[in-house]
């Protein structure tokens, strides 16, 4: 038989593998016997050639591994580096799913609503993501802005100094004193717990309230006993507060310190709203799901690539130039 007739009857048999799967991962499955490649001693085709049924079985054993997104890929969207990706993985920042990948070693996949929790953790609306430590003292277990109060009525909140040291502002004084100071000397106690569980993710909502505002301290207040630093962001600007919160609902139990028309004009994305004793925060975003033919994802997954976008990302640009068209 010749080389010609021998490659034309194996055309039922084998198929490229980068038909199923990336090229990079070709010599990985191979080596490990999971793939047989077809012999080719006159290179008659220009990439290596594998048996169908042994490319199809390995096929449908990936097809069952969760989707997603690779840490890499995580790390390009979000500019940190793929070690920081996998330090967040491990402690619980960033949730993925492992999967095998080899005989003896894993990988981790990031789903689409993972990649979003996160990047609205680490990329605010100013680009810049609120870090845990701008807001709240581990060593101390304080939030910033938070209300203490002594046995003799002597109100304080928690501030920083101008070196970022922790410590209570004493209006009554006027002055800064460390936290120790504030504790020992002064007597000061916190009026309110601020853990709470955190919240399923369903989005956030941004707010934005300039200082010197009355309803500043008491939404803050608010915020830390109700929704708990779990569930929050804030970070103190020069002239105002810039608060994440995570959308959810709650059960008030009592009357609000402050008048919720008060804090709308101060919404930069989302809503908050109260309705048959609840305390409703809504995302500007809503989950959806849409079935499409699978080579349509496939080429509009690519198409986000190119752009450097998620697929949520992507399609949300498409409508939008659609309904733009459509207004026109």
């Amino acid at each position: 038989m010749t080389p010609l007739m021998e490659s034309v009857l194996c055309q039922k048999m084998i198929l490229p593998i980068s038909f199923y799967m990336q090229k990079v991962t070709n010599y990985h499955y191979a080596k490990q016997n999971k793939i047989r490649k077809m012999a080719d001693p006159h290179r008659l085709h220009r990439e290596a050639r594998y048996y169908k049924e042994e490319v199809d079985r390995l096929a449908s054993e990936r097809e069952q591994y969760p989707t997603g997104m690779r840490p890499s890929e995580v790390a390009k969207q979000l500019g940190l580096s793929v070690q920081s990706v996998y330090k967040y993985i491990k402690d619980g920042t960033i949730k993925a799913v492992e999967v095998p990948f080899g005989d003896e070693r894993t990988n981790y996949v990031i789903s689409e609503e993972a990649f979003l929790e996160v990047k609205d953790l680490f990329q605010s609306l100013e680009s810049e993501r609120i870090r845990k430590n701008e807001y709240y003292d581990s060593n101390y277990d304080i939030a910033l802005f938070q209300y203490f109060q002594s046995q003799d009525s002597r109100v304080a909140r928690v501030m920083k100094d101008e070196e970022l040291n922790w410590g209570f502002y004493l209006p009554y004084y006027q002055k800064w004193v460390e936290f120790n100071e504030g504790i020992e000397k002064y007597g000061l106690e916190p009026c309110y717990e601020i853990h709470k569980d955190a919240l399923d993710y369903k989005g956030y909502v941004y707010i934005e309230i300039p200082k010197g505002e009355d309803i500043l301290y008491p939404f803050i207040d608010f915020l830390y006993e109700s929704w708990g630093i779990e569930n929050v962001g804030i970070r103190e600007q020069e002239q105002g507060v810039y608060i994440s919160m995570k959308a959810g609902e709650i059960s008030l139990q009592h009357s609000i310190s402050f008048n919720l028309d008060q804090l709308i004009p101060f919404i930069k994305e989302g809503t908050v709203e109260i309705a048959e004793g609840l305390f409703i925060v809504r995302s500007a975003y809503r989950k959806t799901n849409l079935e499409l033919p699978i080579n349509m994802l496939d080429e509009a997954k690519q198409l986000a690539e190119k752009k450097n976008l998620t697929m949520s990302q992507w399609v949300e640009q498409v409508i939008q130039q659609a309904l733009q068209m459509g207004e026109s």
